[in-house]
């Protein structure tokens, strides 16, 4: 971060960590009138899932005053090495108030799934389902808190899953998908008012089947403490009830093995994750489909990503 920021000649001081999954994600007091934000992607396909995402985003603000995290103007990305990208965004200050919640997220899907695909100079990939989770497996890095039992059976689930989802009727179409459409990635545009949420964490935008944006909300109610409220209140917005289709239950398997992935890459280096992705795992194996499951935290921080 520290040497992209020079060759950008960006201000770090000051700089703090505010969230590391996937992405390390680091706030810049000193950029800007209310500071910028580093975002740290790592992966074989770095560059191009960065190019990607300003892109979408850039285009999304820019073309249809869509509330999406915008890419700081005029300051391009670093290649740090052949695995690793810097970019940086625009930061949004949070007021004291609580955090946005599903009626925002079903707002703000609706309004996504009504937009056509992006111009043909936006590439965006098709969906393939657990491609975060299949990668992480295939990584040896990555995936070293598995034993060679939970690999196999993994792999096996992953192929399953992915064949049965071939088999479904999609009735909300296909088209232009967040990926990843859960309440955590939402933020309060401040600069505003009054202050709309946005959405951020662009890394698995694509092309695929909307129901993919719609069932983090539900699982949320199962796996994460959300009351039923939460999906209520969500399909009332949005204005569609993803669980009388007969997909749902296969959608909210998928949901679980998705939520393995970011346990499993930190779990090496941290107990709170490694207990995490134990616990997850143990109860997808088991067939345990109602136990609750907390989201890991630092000291001092919110939530982290799964």
């Amino acid at each position: 971060m520290a040497a992209a920021c020079m060759a950008r000649g960006l201000d770090t001081a000051g700089a703090t960590l505010l969230s590391h999954s996937s992405n390390a994600v680091y706030h810049l007091p000193g950029v800007g009138e209310t500071g910028a934000v580093a975002r740290i992607t790592t992966g074989a396909d770095s560059l191009a899932r960065v190019q990607r995402t300003q892109a979408v985003t850039t285009w999304l603000v820019s073309q249809h005053d869509y509330p999406a995290t915008a890419p700081l103007p005029d300051v391009a990305p670093v290649v740090v090495d052949a695995t690793t990208m810097v970019s940086w965004w625009i930061y949004y200050p949070q007021p004291d108030r609580p955090a946005p919640t599903s009626i925002e997220m079903g707002r703000v899907l609706r309004k996504l799934h009504d937009i056509d695909h992006p111009p043909a100079d936006i590439e965006l990939p098709q969906w393939t389902p657990l491609e975060s989770l299949d990668a992480t497996i295939d990584d040896p890095h990555l995936s070293t808190a598995l034993n060679d039992d939970d690999r196999a059976w993994l792999e096996h689930r992953i192929e399953q899953i992915r064949h049965q989802l071939d088999g479904l009727d999609w009735p909300l179409g296909s088209g232009l998908i967040h990926g990843d459409a859960w309440a955590g990635n939402l933020l309060w545009d401040t600069a505003r008012t009054p202050a709309p949420a946005v959405l951020g964490d662009w890394d698995w935008v694509s092309i695929g089947p909307r129901e993919v944006d719609l069932i983090p909300t539900w699982h949320a109610t199962i796996r994460y403490g959300r009351p039923a409220e939460w999906a209520t209140s969500f399909a009332a917005e949005y204005g569609y009830d993803l669980s009388a289709w007969p997909g749902f239950d296969l959608l909210l398997q998928m949901r679980d093995l998705v939520q393995v992935t970011g346990p499993m890459r930190r779990a090496p280096r941290s107990d709170r994750y490694a207990a995490a992705f134990r616990q997850r795992l143990g109860d997808i194996r088991a067939g345990d489909r109602m136990s609750s499951w907390r989201m890991p935290t630092a000291p001092g921080s919110g939530a982290v990503p799964a």
